[in-house]
């Protein structure tokens, strides 16, 4: 019985020692998971000298920037282009264009009394405010127009510290505006955005989209 024991004990160890010294590979199993590489990245992701590169994988690489309000503005946007070694194709439509950020009063009875609000607004520090050409009845009154809506809240928080009620719009126009088409087949990417921007505060918000059909 116990050389029957003895030989079962022995067969045992043999074989726990056969599976996980002999039998064991060097080699990482075959589940084993590579070192990562470099992950995927979203265009959301990417730093801003990226975006336009992530932005132009389309069929035909063709990017439209602008609307650009000035022609100046669109011929120095197409100089720093070239300066990327792109080629700019100017093309001009018709579209609404945003001009900022609008603190407005509206509902104002009269001109009289519009007068008077724009009064205790000057006193108050605010000396840009006007009163708008009336199309009906009341007045509207313009409180300021901002590119920073920052700036437009500290602007609607003195009229309010006065006994006003104001709001914030998006104040747009309606005009000629200008586009610049450019083909950007990687690895060539856009300048910095901030540096097509125009002077002056011309151009607010400048769009970067495939090209239409019509356009590119």
């Amino acid at each position: 019985m116990r050389l029957a024991f003895a030989l079962l004990l022995f067969a045992n160890i043999a074989w726990y020692g056969w599976t996980h010294w002999v039998a064991s590979p060097d080699a990482a199993p075959a589940t084993a998971v590579a070192p990562a590489g470099r992950g995927l990245q979203l265009a959301r992701e990417a730093a801003p000298s990226q975006a336009s590169a992530l932005t132009a994988q389309g069929p035909n690489h063709c990017l439209s920037l602008g609307p650009f309000t000035d022609l100046t503005d669109a011929a120095r946007a197409s100089t720093l282009l070239r300066a990327s070694e792109l080629e700019p194709r100017q093309r001009a439509s018709e579209g609404v264009v945003w001009k900022g950020f609008w603190v407005t009063l509206e509902g104002v009875p009269d001109r009289a009394a519009a007068t008077a609000i724009i009064e205790r607004l000057r006193r108050a520090g605010v000396a840009d405010a006007y009163a708008m050409p009336a199309e009906g009845r009341d007045v509207t009154i313009s409180i300021g127009l901002f590119s920073e809506r920052q700036r437009a809240l500290r602007r609607l928080d003195d009229a309010k510290a006065i006994g006003l009620s104001p709001r914030i719009v998006d104040r747009e126009r309606t005009g000629t505006v200008y586009w610049i088409d450019v083909d950007v087949v990687p690895p060539a990417q856009l300048p910095d955005a901030a540096r097509l921007q125009g002077e002056g505060g011309r151009i607010l918000r400048l769009e970067v989209k495939p090209c239409t059909s019509a356009g590119g």
